[in-house]
């Protein structure tokens, strides 16, 4: 348990305001792992005292679509990845939990592992001490329907029905995995399953979704078709990645559940593979437009004014790992929301920060009186351009539980 410090001189986003939300002149008293106390001029004789000479101080940032399981030179070849050594696999992952913590990301949550216990084992080390990195919400395998996407098992665990979908969920939860995957449409990436694809049924999901709640657990789910969309809605997900096609019986279902389920898109990811950063690895023009890329990323721009205007919740999330979406980049993500999605700043940075919080069922993503100190230190005002989270010479620390996990050694060696 850390003490009692006081941040003073700075300014802090406390992401608990609007969309125009901007920085306010306030120390922050941080005693053990908890935010005590926001506002000028607080007065300690009994605290560690930082100032931060008018640094930024602002949550902990968050990514809701992670595989830590991807090392830092990873392309797409997820076979090779599940065949290595676990030996040098383990420090390939412990690697990009260090990466998340030293970018700013306090909180992430697993979206399937390529070695089985990839987010288990370094949840464990992590919270004992031994690796650096972020609080994880771990994931296990992904799990596919037989006939669908991952079906042929390779990558993925399979499930034919709702019973053994049921037991697989039983299975994973009792090894300790809290957001479970599940592939319920396509990806053009891979032709013969486009997008619109939708495998699994309500069957399936609702036996899913209650096994996952009986061990306290939830589950994800690819689903980049409107129609596996409003599937995952109505069955209760709790999180649906992709979301690139939206009619209106997806957005119907999606409204229908507000105020418990999250909408997280992966935009960098497909900007950056429509804008050709995938080409030096394989990924050709051709190959992109095969995969209905282009379109699929006009649609999920057109869907996230629409998600906005319907007040549905958005958690950023990115699938980073690729080298045209290395690690260390999360925060790219959120500037896609910005360029391209009409978000402001403060806006975007929410995504990251408040909606978080209740989708992991924790008191994070404030900096406000009770919150979990899980803060990022940056010289600037993300609020009025947020490329300032992408730059590593503007990030001086970050916290986690109250304690400085890293400090940038540009400025502080």
């Amino acid at each position: 348990m850390a003490g009692r410090v006081l941040l003073t001189n700075a300014r802090v986003l406390t992401c608990s305001g609007g969309p125009d939300e901007t920085p306010i002149d306030a120390d922050v008293l941080i005693e053990g792992d908890r935010v005590v106390r926001v506002a000028p001029g607080i007065g300690t004789d009994s605290a560690r005292v930082v100032d931060l000479r008018g640094a930024t101080v602002l949550p902990g940032l968050g990514d809701a679509h992670v595989h830590l399981s991807w090392p830092l030179d990873f392309v797409f070849d997820h076979a090779a990845v599940a065949a290595a050594p676990p030996g040098p696999h383990m420090l390939d992952v412990a690697a990009v939990t260090r990466t998340f913590l030293e970018s700013g990301y306090t909180t992430v949550i697993g979206a399937g592992t390529t070695q089985p216990l990839d987010d288990l084992l370094v949840k464990d080390a992590i919270d004992r001490g031994l690796v650096p990195g972020p609080r994880v919400v771990p994931s296990g395998p992904m799990i596919a329907e037989v006939d669908g996407l991952g079906g042929d098992g390779e990558m993925m665990e399979v499930a034919a029905n709702a019973k053994e979908l049921r037991e697989l969920v039983a299975r994973q939860c009792d090894l300790g995995v809290k957001a479970l995957k599940l592939f319920i449409s396509g990806d053009g990436v891979v032709p013969e399953f486009p997008s619109d694809d939708v495998y699994m049924n309500d069957e399936m999901l609702l036996a899913a979704v209650e096994e996952a709640d009986r061990h306290g657990a939830f589950l994800t789910v690819h689903a980049r078709g409107s129609a596996s969309v409003a599937m995952a809605a109505r069955t209760g997900v709790r999180i649906v990645h992709h979301a690139c096609f939206l009619d209106d019986e997806a957005l119907k279902a999606l409204e229908a559940r507000r105020d418990d389920i999250w909408v997280c898109p992966g935009l960098h990811y497909l900007y950056a593979m429509v804008n050709g950063h995938a080409g030096p690895y394989g990924m050709t023009p051709e190959r992109i437009e095969a995969a209905g890329y282009p379109e699929e990323l006009r649609s999920q721009i057109e869907g996230l004014h629409r998600l906005r205007e319907s007040r549905i919740r958005i958690l950023s999330g990115g699938d980073f790992g690729h080298q045209w979406t290395r690690h260390g980049t999360y925060a790219a993500e959120l500037q896609r929301y910005v360029e391209l999605a009409g978000m402001t700043p403060a806006e975007a940075i929410h995504t990251a920060t408040r909606n978080m919080g209740p989708a992991v069922g924790l008191d994070l993503g404030q900096v406000r009186e009770g919150f979990l100190a899980d803060l990022l230190i940056v010289d600037g005002d993300p609020s009025t351009d947020v490329g300032v989270l992408l730059d590593p010479g503007l990030r001086r620390a970050v916290m986690k539980d109250g304690r400085f996990a890293y400090l940038n050694p540009g400025l502080y060696p």
